[in-house]
């Protein structure tokens, strides 16, 4: 009888010494979404779980929309920053929105009086001795759809000129120009 009491204390000296161990395991999780990585490592040292959780993610850059919802077009003629001539004929152009049937050109002069023009199609060309102040203009593009409602604008896009000093044709003397 003491011979089992020393063999079962013996075998249960054993087993509790002898746990084994489990392999530690690595596990990666890869999505397009945030966090588009996780690993974490998995760890027994008795005969107890142990849970080492290390939680680690990755922060996926997002896109930039290139246009913001309030601007919906781009401009395309003359680029922002233009310096245009004094004299002569410029065209303004910009892409094509869909369900757009009008397009309403604004030019913002120097002085802050604003010129406007309709069209049906994509550009407009404009004859710059039309503005004689030299200075930074304003121009942006609405497109409205077939009963006038605006669906979106441009951003303010910007040209320079010099003034335009056209020579005025002298009167005859009934009061009316040559």
């Amino acid at each position: 009888m003491k011979l089992r009491i020393a063999v079962l204390v013996i075998i249960a000296v054993l087993l509790t010494s002898c746990t084994p161990r489990m392999p530690t395991q690595e596990i990666e999780v890869t999505h397009s979404s945030v966090p588009s990585q996780v690993s974490f490592t998995t760890t027994a040292m008795t005969q107890e779980l142990v849970v080492r959780v290390e939680p680690t993610a990755t922060v996926s850059p997002t896109q930039v929309p290139s246009q913001t919802p309030s601007s919906c077009m781009t401009l395309l003629t003359p680029p922002n920053g233009a310096e245009i001539p004094a004299i002569g004929k410029v065209t303004f152009s910009w892409n094509p929105i869909h369900d757009a049937t009008f397009y309403v050109l604004i030019i913002v002069l120097p002085s802050g009086v604003t010129a406007s023009f309709d069209t049906k199609v994509t550009f407009r060309g404009q004859y710059m001795e039309a503005f004689s102040a030299g200075g930074q203009y304003q121009w942006k593009v609405i497109a409205q759809d077939r009963k006038r409602k605006e669906l979106c604008s441009s951003e303010l896009a910007t040209f320079s000129k010099p003034a335009s000093n056209l020579p005025t044709q002298p009167m005859n003397k009934d009061g009316k120009k040559n």
